[in-house]
């Protein structure tokens, strides 16, 4: 019943990008407050500063948006976390400041 289902068309192709692109992330549009701050701690994660990262590849949801695999440093009082993760096209823009930055 399904092995004759036709195909569907993927318009957005997920797309490798070497070498990676610098790029600044927001993590406040990364990681939208949902309520009000309810205190400032010194050493808790900063999810509102803007960081540098490494975009090495785009692709596109289900609802159309492109989305980029981008690896970026959270800092908090303790030190430092790497993440790896898909980031809305929106939150990123380009570090034209970076080393080598190419269009």
């Amino acid at each position: 019943m399904f092995d004759n289902q036709p195909t569907l068309e993927r318009r957005g192709r997920r797309s490798a990008i070497r070498p990676p692109k610098p790029v600044w992330v927001d993590l406040g549009a990364v990681y939208p407050l949902r309520q009000r701050p309810r205190l400032f701690l010194v050493d808790g994660l900063d999810l509102q500063a803007t960081v540098p990262g490494e975009l090495s590849m785009w692709d596109r949801t289900t609802t159309g948006h492109w989305i980029g695999w981008v690896t970026f440093p959270v800092s908090s009082g303790a030190g430092t976390a790497w993440l790896n993760q898909w980031i809305f096209a929106s939150a990123l823009t380009p570090r034209i400041d970076a080393p080598g930055y190419r269009r």
